[in-house]
């Protein structure tokens, strides 16, 4: 008999009865469990009748414990329980509230009376070690956010956990995970992911009144997970109840109350990022109404959000004036139908669509916007319907089954009535005289939306009290509509340079004798629609090997398949096993301290982004042109520069000719899948009432990384085709990329007789292609310390020392803000790759944070927040190498001598990844004030939360570019500062609830 559930006396047990110790975290599931074991006054385990319910919305089930006194309530919605056991002899007895949050299990024990030592049980209070989890997780709800001072938006509360750091601010508000990309995270509401996969880059946007609970899971996924190599935050949103709910609140950013970040000027007094002009103000409201449709069977919680925003702010060189305005409602509902106590269904559905308008006026910085200039108008079209139904059906008592199917849509067309007459243009000339953006026209443009159809369902089967066996199989059809071009009568965007006479031009050409400034002109279409299909079938068993000992043995098989704009697979790996072990062990038996562990191994699909860039009909072409003249002009009344173009320099470069490729041809046909392995190795134990502390190491290795490799040198030096690279790139053949694995053997279709015809497969081996194996490495120890919230006070801490290192970054590559996840400029050629190994941009070697509440009043708290952390790697970029200037992009060498003679080979010197500087430390301390009083039967609150309280303007990232047009030639922002912390600013809120 199993009697030795807590290793205590009666009186101890009941005690423990109060401290609820969570089970394993699950990764997107939105329900939560109860289990525990029914015992008698002399230890013994006792059969009985346990029976749950939700105290808001009456759900009621009964089961039988089994005869070891054990029980387990799976799939249980989120919300406040209490339980109550019942047996032939005993009195009956009920717990206090239970609260169940997503993704976690809540043990209870019940000491049954026979009426002589009468024991009070509780379960309101939660443990703070969970003895069975070896995954890594903050589990936060609305009442403890609302307590602190945390912006309103998923990615904030995600960093308020260890091991998470603010992304690229290029990138948008985007937290990087374990030294991850910001691109390998995903995001999921209630069950249903709403993340972007065009790039990995972001996620639906929903109100922050909309949530009810987060999770963030940032190590230790179960086999449930997957096709994430960095965090996941599961979200689940408010339901419905038994009571009538109503209320409204109103959140206001006033631009009044905020502070300005400097500016960054050039040593000739030309701005290289102008913040004079900002000015940022926000206004959301929240409408809401939740309640019984039917008392304890079927229930509605509906939201309305109106937002207004305006935003203010220039061109990096202010010369040209932006003004941003949106005014878009959201709109969200939850119906929840508790058809009996054995069939559940939740119904989702929201709109976070928003068009964004933006108008661009010519800018003085000393008098402002030109009087009676027209404006540019660009319009941004984001976001989309989105909806889900959930089904949960307990068709035993010890098998559950949960099925899901939703959409998430998400637009990303980008318009411009001035998009036929204007040109983007580019000035990065000493003597620019319009500034940075010197044409009338400033996005490329788009017609674009992503669609996600998402189906799943899972099972669970409960073993004995030993083993919960879980097993699944989800799919998503990824389908991207995208129709590229660049504004302007001939499509192409410019980008003015000034050279050296001499010089060499990415096309191989000199820069003639008498030229010292050229345009670089761009001409690039692309089209059609790309689907991507992701599917996996997983299995874990969560096994309690002693009453002490838990192991979690899980093993996931992935599969995906990329297709071309013509439907046809370009990319398709299957069978990629995930296998993960977690052990968790109570050291003492007591439920108050755990040692553990965790072995997994995650994988990442190829992005959609790749299906465009890669499989489509990109037509990529750039020319180099003598700069005879620039002047200040108008088109259709729009300020712009007028070129005067004078003669083509050398060849065009032919990035992509327009053709959809071969499949064969494109992709290396033993590819293996991009993965990460990840050991967690980590104590817990809780102290004082309340109090708890851990420590824990962390090793994450990736794996197998997939990216583009142009490979005509490769084909020049096997087959003997002379001069192959030059006549790829600048004459009559047309570039190869090949999508693969670096470091790798690759097997593809290629030209093996000269004629830019693809004739045969063949292997190229490593040392043929000279590519090194993608590398990165993140290692970490990370020390928490927590007092859970008594109604008076709490407090979280944390310390994270890390260290993030290779040779690539991931999917996307941050330090050049460039998104074009899985084929970014890394691995296009070798030379790019010389020297980039080092400290990647997401190593960020130490991180403080803390925050915690303090009611100086019942009815009165205040918060704080505070954050510290270390600044990010630098580097010096430079345009050649030792082995000639590459086609295009940032190599780690900088011209020292002979870099204007064309008889003279260029001299360089090399300045490995990370190894020029770091960005400054930055501290940012939040703090707010809430205020909660009762007018008639209505609930008032008041609330001033303070941002970056002390307005700290620490630098984020600075001007990497060492080099400008030509090797040698200096650019005279290297170094200097592009982007500051974001400065103070308050936000005002008020809210009524009935």
């Amino acid at each position: 008999m199993r009697n030795k559930f807590f290793k205590r006396t009666l009186t101890a047990a009941a005690v423990a009865a109060a401290m609820g110790v969570s089970g394993l975290a699950v990764a997107q599931d939105t329900s939560g469990s109860v289990r525990g074991q029914v015992t008698v006054e002399s230890g013994a385990a006792q059969s009985a009748s346990v029976t749950i319910r939700n105290i808001e919305t009456g759900y009621t089930r009964t089961i039988q414990a089994n005869s070891e006194g054990t029980y387990r309530f799976p799939s249980l919605p989120i919300g406040r329980y209490v339980v109550t056991a019942n047996a032939d002899g005993y009195e009956p007895v009920e717990s206090d509230i239970v609260t169940v949050s997503p993704g976690t299990s809540r043990n209870v024990a019940i000491p049954l009376s026979s009426g002589i030592e009468r024991i009070d049980v509780s379960g309101a209070s939660i443990s703070m070690v969970d003895t069975r989890s070896s995954g890594t997780s903050l589990n936060i709800g609305e009442a403890a956010i609302d307590r602190i001072p945390v912006p309103r938006d998923a990615t904030s509360v995600a960093l308020l956990a260890p091991g998470t750091v603010a992304g690229s601010p290029g990138f948008g508000n985007l937290a990087s995970f374990g030294g991850s990309s910001v691109a390998e995270n995903q995001t999921y509401i209630n069950g249903l992911n709403v993340t972007n996969f065009r790039n990995g880059l972001g996620f639906s946007d929903v109100p922050f009144e909309f949530y009810s609970d987060f999770q963030v899971l940032t190590g230790g996924y179960s086999a449930e997970f997957g096709r994430s190599t960095g965090g996941v935050i599961n979200a689940v949103t408010k339901s419905g109840t038994n009571e009538f709910k109503a209320g409204a609140n109103i959140y206001y950013k006033p631009s009044g109350l905020r502070e300005e970040s400097p500016n960054s000027f050039r040593p000739d007094g030309r701005a290289l990022r102008f913040n004079g002009a900002d000015s940022f103000s926000e206004v959301e409201a929240n409408i809401y109404a939740s309640g019984p449709i039917i008392e304890d069977t079927l229930f509605y919680y509906a939201i309305y959000s109106p937002r207004d925003l305006d935003e203010d702010f220039t061109n990096t060189s202010g010369t040209t004036f932006f003004n941003d305005s949106a005014d878009d409602a959201f709109w969200g509902g939850k119906i929840d139908w508790q058809i009996n106590s054995d069939h559940l269904v939740e119904l989702l559905a929201f709109s976070d669509s928003q068009d964004t308008t933006r108008l661009a006026y010519p800018y003085s910085q000393e008098s402002g916007i030109a009087e009676g200039a027209a404006p540019g108008t660009t319009i941004f079209e984001r976001g989309g319907d989105n909806y889900s139904i959930k089904y949960t059906g307990y068709l035993t008592q010890d098998l559950t089954v949960s099925a899901l199917y939703g959409e998430n849509k998400f637009a990303l067309t980008t318009s411009s009535p001035q998009g036929a007459v204007c040109n983007i243009i580019t000035d990065q000339r000493a003597d620019a005289p319009l500034g940075t953006t010197a044409g009338c026209a400033t996005s490329t443009l788009e017609f674009g939306e992503d669609t996600r159809e998402a189906a799943r369902i899972d099972f669970e089967y409960v073993l004995g009290f030993d083993h919960l066996i879980r097993f699944g199989y989800d799919q998503e059809t990824n389908t991207s509509t995208s129709i590229q071009s660049s504004p302007g009568p001939n499509g192409a965007t410019y980008v003015l340079k000034d050279v050296n006479p001499g010089g060499e031009l990415p096309n191989s050409s000199a820069v003639p004798a008498g030229v010292d400034q050229i345009a670089e002109e761009r001409v690039r279409t692309v089209g059609g629609d790309f689907e991507t299909v992701a599917s996996a079938y997983y299995i874990e068993d969560i096994w309690s090997i002693t009453p002490d000992l838990t192991a979690t043995i899980g093993l996931r098989n992935e599969s995906f398949e990329n297709k071309n704009s013509l439907g046809q697979t370009f990319v398709e790996i299957k069978d990629m096993w995930a296998p993960r072990l977690g052990l968790s062990w109570d050291i003492n038996g007591d439920g108050q301290s755990k040692a553990f562990v965790n072995i997994g191994r995650y994988h990442l699909p190829v992005a959609n982004n790749t299906n465009v860039r890669l499989s489509g009909d990109e037509n990529d072409r750039t020319r180099f042109y003598a700069l005879e003249g620039a002047t200040v002009g108008n088109i259709d009344s729009f300020e712009s520069l007028i070129l005067d173009l004078g003669e083509q320099i050398g060849n065009e470069v032919v990035n992509a000719d327009g053709e959809v490729p071969d499949v064969q041809g494109i992709v290396d046909q033993d590819i293996d899948a991009m993965y990460q392995d990840e050991l967690i190795v980590g104590y817990e134990a809780a102290f004082a009432d309340n109090w708890s502390w851990g420590v824990r190491g962390i090793r994450r290795e990736l794996n197998g990384a997939i990216d583009d490799m142009s490979i005509e040198n490769a084909i020049e030096n096997k087959f003997g085709c002379e001069g192959y690279f030059e006549e790829a790139w600048f004459g009559s053949g047309a570039p190869t990329y090949v999508l693969g694995n670096p470091g790798e053997p690759m097997t593809v279709k290629t030209d093996t007789n000269c004629d830019f015809v693809a004739d045969e497969v063949v292997t190229f081996s490593p040392e043929e292609l000279e590519y090194p194996s993608a590398v990165r490495n993140y290692n970490a120890v990370e020390f928490t310390l927590g007092r859970a919230w008594d109604g008076k006070w709490s407090f979280n801490a944390s310390y994270t020392w890390s260290k993030s290192y290779g040779n690539t970054e991931g999917l996307v590559k941050s330090d050049i803000e460039q998104d074009d996840a899985g084929i970014t400029q890394d691995f296009d050629f070798p030379e790019l790759m010389d020297g980039a190994f080092g400290d990647t941009p997401n190593d960020r070697r130490h991180s403080f944070k803390a925050y915690g509440t303090y009611a100086l009043m019942d009815n009165f708290l205040v918060g704080a927040n505070a954050r510290l952390t270390s600044g990010r790697p630098l580097n010096a970029f430079g345009i050649g190498h030792p082995n000639g200037v590459p086609v295009y992009g940032d190599t780690f060498y900088l011209c020292s001598a002979n870099c204007d003679d064309a008889d003279l080979a260029n001299e360089y010197l090399k300045f490995p990844r990370g190894t020029f500087s770091r960005t400054d430390w930055t501290f940012q301390l939040d703090l707010n004030a809430t205020y909660t009083t009762q007018l008639a039967n209505t609930e008032v609150e008041l609330r001033f939360d303070v941002y970056n309280v002390l307005d700290s303007q620490a630098v984020t990232n600075r001007y990497e570019f060492a080099e400008t047009g030509t090797p040698g030639n200096a650019d005279n922002a290297f170094m200097l500062p592009t982007t500051y912390q974001t400065p103070r600013y308050v936000q005002l809120s008020a809210g009524i609830k009935f």
